[in-house]
Order: C-alpha cells, then structure tokens, then sequence
C-alpha cells in the first residue's frame, strides 16, 4: 500500500465542515462577487479541501467551476493573461453557446492579447495604473497628496524627451483603464448570456509561483474578473503571498507598513485557516488511511467515517484506534490490527515533530511502506514497529540516527552502546526519573511530543557519545518507545537506509518550499539575508529544522576548509543558535568529525552554546578530548584554555 501525494476528494482528515462554510459562500448570491482564502501550510491538505469544494460545488449543473494551477503557466509570458485565457477556454467548451456567446468570447480573447501587448512595460503597475482595489493595496500608507508632490517635483528636473515619454506612457495607462473597463463589462455580459449561475474559479499551488506570477494572477482577479456572480477560492501559503507582495513593492514608504497583510485583507473577504493535526486528529488519519487501504468491507469504512465526523467523537477529541475499531468493526483484520497499533506509536511524535502535516506524514509512511516493500522482495522479513522507531530517529536527530547505523555496522547489528542505554533506562532507576517504561514523560524544549523523556543525565558510566543521548529529551522518550531494540539485530534495517545514509543532500528533498526559502537564505553570501533565515527558523517544524541540519552537516563533512568565515560550520553554529534542540545533535557530529580539521575558533562558540544547559557536560567532555590532541595543536592549547 502506497499512498498518492496528489490531493483526493476522500475527506480523511475531517475537513468537511470547511467545505461546507465555502460551499455555502459560494453559493450565496447576496454574497457575490467572492474571494476566499484558504491558507495552510504546505502539506497541510489544501488541495484536497479544495478538490472536495469543487466536487461538491459541480453537482449543480448552473454553476461552471473550473481549477487553475498557478504553478503550470509558471514560464508562461503572463500570467493574468493565462488566468483569463483559461476561463475563457472552459466557458467556450459550455455546449449550445449563442451566436452572442460565440461574438462576446472572441471579442474577450482579443482584448487579453491586446492587453498583454499594451501590458508590456506596464507588468509591474498594472495596479496603480488602474487603481483597482490591488493597486489600492499596494499603496497603503501613501497620502495621494504626497505622491502629487513628488510628480510635481520630479516635473521640474524632466528635460523634454522625458516628458514627451512621460505622455506617451500616460496614454497607454488611459488606454490600460479603459480596457479593462470593457473587459469587465463585456466578462459579465458572457456569463449572463451563458447563464451560469455561479463561476467559481479555484486557484491552487499559487504559493509555488516567484512573485511575479502571483501578484499577476491576483492583479487578474480584483482588475478583470471580479464581476457579478463570480467567486475567486485561492489556495495557498499566506505567508509566501505576503512574501511576494514584498518583493515586489520593495521601497513604499511609511515606517512600519505592513504591506502584505494589508494587500490580502483588501483582496480576501473571506479568510479560512487550515488548523494543524493535534495528536487524536494525526492517529485518526494515520488510522484511516490503513483502513481504506485495508480488506475490509465498504459498508463498515463508511460507518467508521461516520463515528469520525461525528460530533460526539469531535467534542471528546477521540482518536480512531485500535479500542474504537473493535467497537465499531467487532473483528479487525491481523495486518490492520498491526497498523492501529503503530498508528497509536507514532502519532505523537509526528503530530508534534511534523506541525500536524499530513503530507509530511503520508510521505514518512510511504518510505517505510517501500521499505518494507523492498526487504519483502529480498526474502527479509521487517517488523513495522521496529522500522518505523528507528525511522523517527532518523527524521528527528539525524546524526544520532547516524552514529547508532556506525555502532551496529561495527558490533554485528548489536551495539553494546544500545543495551547499556537501555538497561540504564529500564532498570531500577526508572523510579528516580518518574516514569514507566513505554509511558509518556515531559515535553521537550522544541515541543517535540509529550512522549518524550524528562531531562535527567544518568551517572557518567556510559560512553561519552552515548551520555549525548540521555541529555536529549527527544532521544530519551524515543529510547523509552516499545519495542526495546538492543537485543534486536539492527543490520537489515540500516541496509534499507542507506539510500539516506548515503545520500548527500537527500534531506533537503524533505524540505517543504518554506524550509528550502529558508535554506537557500541561510546559505547565502548576504549577512542581511542570513539573518532573516535566522529569524525564519522559528517557523519550522522539528523535521524541517533537523533536516536543514542534516543538509548543513553534509556540507560540513564535504568541506576542507572549515576555518574560513563562509564556512558550514559557522553556518552549523548559527543554525543550533536557533534550534537548540538541536545542540546535542551538534555535539554528536563534533565528536566523529576528525580532530585535524577543526579550526580552535569552534571551542568558544561551543562553550557557549552549551553554558548552564544540560548538554555542558558533554561539551566539557568533548573539549577534554580534544586538549590531548596530538594532530591539531591550535585545537589543543585552544581546549586547554576553554577548560580552565
């Protein structure tokens, strides 16, 4: 069982009664004209939400509801043009159109070339030019009075080509007003002639455009097609629309202008926000998708889809698992059976490591699934609970996932490392941490899950790599996670990770397009722009955190000079600056990182990462090391300084 990455009309995720608020919106005409905003995350199921509104939306034969994927036309010379060009397309495909129909698309679709030529020059104001209600926007905060001013002064220093150019240009903007004038008017004429009740036009993936696109295709919506009977649902991410208003009117003035928001509150009436999955909704999903992949019979899918919508199950905050299905279902199916059960595994940690993304999650799920695709094919036999625990590690903490893959390959899939930790763990010291094993202990710094290990280092008899792990809440609660893995020979399950393990650059392909904006940021040249990748961070979830880790690490490892300034190493510093969660993780990678190419510089930025935090020990340990260093003496007298 594989699950498609592509949106579905199968409501899995309990969105229904946000389509029905738009559905009813929609089909309200006192309402009309219309813009809706659905914002989400990327991953967070918009265009599923938005494929369940149109299904249901195109049941009335009245209405013509046609999609439009930003993304597509991306290359495209302009995008209003492609926006407009689509709908005219879609109306012309209506059957029995009138000879007026016929006259009135003809006559709209030569008023888009001619609007695309006449644009030309224009591209950036077309707004202003018309000062419609997107121009308006952009221009919050500017007293018309202060901008006649400025044209009056800058009139004065205009020689007489500029001025004859200035009037030339002036034209085409009178000439751009009135066409767009009589685009709207001849626009709803058709769709009066064509007696469509409603026009929906749903806009998805415009988050995934470069800014141009995306204030082109909104430009479309407010200036062209905003007529009667009309509703506009986009589909995206607010914050890269915010982000492309930005860049495209980067030097308005007025302090403290918040030029996106303001820009969206004028063009969306109606704003809906995609809420993450908390832990009851991401077991429940998790649930659901084993069981629609499951044998069992339709009829009994579709009453455990009812207990889930319904109000009672949604006020308690009850999850699907493994106690409801026997209730609803009376006999559960042994492979179904295995799959609730990690279902109830794994939500916690995904529904919190993840934001409640269901994406993120249905892809998490797919690689195991192909994993233990793979093992099958090789005559190898996986437990899915094993795979899917050392699968967590490897999302969350991927250089402990890394160190654990180098102890078992040297100790025959059984690293002694592993069975003191977890003897440590399990045996009478339990007590003294408050906790039992497999049961939940306190949340960590980043928020990780509530499955996670209270902050307590062990005695100091454990390895110093290992000691790491304790210090580590995140690694603490997944120790504690059934089932215990020392005894377990770990060498298949590392054999079908080496497609990670291996990879260079594979994390950043688990990158969401807001977690690569803030890669490309971090790595690039520009301080300014570093630090708002910096600043950007707090937006991430713990997968994409440790993921741009994993990618900074991997250049680390690759680099053969990390004494100079641009080095990842520095980057690495700023990085775990942020994301403290990840300090030990650094830690780790400092320790198997040879001795001969670390700069001195690295120990003053260590030692202060780690001050009065539970990871200083560690760090003291580590600069112990390394002031008996006999292949890097700046290395060695710069420990034994830090260590004084």
């Amino acid at each position: 069982m594989i699950w498609s990455d592509h949106e579905t009309d199968r409501d899995l995720l309990g969105y229904r009664h946000l389509v029905d608020v738009i559905f009813n919106l929609t089909e309200s005409p006192h309402l009309l004209p219309a813009t809706i905003g659905v914002f989400g995350d990327w991953g967070s199921g918009k265009s599923s939400l938005l494929k369940m509104v149109s299904s249901k939306l195109s049941q009335n034969k009245d209405n013509l509801v046609l999609t439009f994927n930003g993304w597509l036309f991306e290359g495209y010379d302009d995008a209003k043009a492609a926006l407009m060009e689509t709908i005219l397309d879609e109306i012309s495909r209506r059957a029995k159109l009138t000879v007026k129909a016929k006259r009135l698309i003809l006559s709209l679709l030569g008023r888009v070339k001619w609007l695309r030529v006449l644009g030309t020059g224009l591209k950036i104001g077309a707004g202003f030019v018309a000062a419609g209600p997107a121009g308006l926007a952009a221009v919050s905060g500017m007293e018309i009075k202060e901008l006649v001013e400025k044209a009056a002064e800058a009139a004065e220093v205009l020689d007489d080509q500029k001025v004859e150019d200035y009037f030339k240009k002036e034209d085409q903007a009178k000439s751009l007003r009135r066409g767009i004038r009589e685009f709207r008017k001849e626009f709803g004429e058709l769709l009066k002639e064509t007696k469509i009740k409603t026009l929906v036009v749903i806009i998805d993936d415009l988050d995934r455009c470069l800014p141009d696109t995306i204030i082109e295709t909104l430009e479309a919506i407010k200036l062209f097609l905003f007529v009667e009977n009309s509703a506009f649902i986009l589909g995206a991410d607010e914050r890269l629309i915010k982000y492309a208003v930005r860049r495209r009117f980067p030097e308005l003035p007025g302090e403290k202008v918040e030029v996106g928001r303001d820009y969206l509150e004028k063009l969306i009436q109606y704003p809906i926000r995609i809420p993450s999955l908390g832990r009851s909704e991401m077991e429940t999903y998790i649930a659901l998708l084993f069981l629609d992949s499951s044998k069992v019979e339709a009829d009994k899918i579709e009453a455990v889809h009812a207990w889930c919508n319904s109000a009672e199950t949604i006020q308690s905050d009850r999850a699907f698992g493994y106690t409801s299905a026997k209730q609803i279902l009376k006999e559960i199916p042994p492979e179904l059976e295995e799959h609730l059960i990690l279902s109830e595994q794994l939500a916690p940690l995904l529904a919190t490591g993840l934001n409640g993304n269901p994406r993120q999650c249905k892809r998490f799920l797919n690689t195991l699934i192909l994993r233990l695709q793979m093992a099958e094919s090789r005559g190898i036999k996986l437990s899915r609970r094993i795979l899917a625990k050392l699968m967590l590690l490897e999302y969350f903490r991927p250089e402990t996932f890394r160190l654990l893959a180098q102890m078992q390959a040297m100790q025959l899939g059984l690293p002694n490392e592993l069975s003191m930790i977890e003897s440590k763990i399990f045996s009478e010291d339990k007590a003294a941490t408050g906790l039992e094993a497999g049961k939940a202990g306190t949340k960590s710094d980043d928020g990780a899950g509530d499955t996670l290990l209270t902050k307590k280092v062990l005695a100091p008899t454990l390895p110093a790599n290992v000691q790491t792990w304790i210090e580590d809440s995140f690694v603490g609660g997944w120790l504690l996670l059934e089932p215990r893995l020392a005894k377990i020979d770990l060498r298949p399950y590392f054999y079908f990770s080496r497609d990670i393990l291996g990879a260079i650059g594979g994390a950043a392909k688990r990158l969401s397009p807001r977690a690569q904006d803030v890669l490309i940021k971090l790595i690039n040249d520009s301080e300014a722009i570093k630090g708002n990748a910096l600043k950007d961070a707090k937006n991430l979830d713990s997968s994409e955190a440790a993921s741009i880790f994993e990618e900074l690490a991997e250049r680390i490892r690759k680099d053969d000079d990390l004494s100079k300034k641009s080095s990842p190493l520095n980057l690495m510093v700023s990085w775990v600056g942020v994301r403290p969660e990840l300090i030990n993780e650094f830690l780790i990678l400092l320790q198997q990182l040879p001795e001969a190419v670390l700069p001195f510089s690295i120990l003053p930025k260590v030692k202060k990462l780690t001050k009065d935090t539970p990871s200083q020990a560690t760090a003291t340990t580590l600069m112990e090391r390394w002031s008996k260093s006999s292949v890097n003496p700046q290395l060695q007298k710069a420990a034994i300084v830090a260590l004084r």
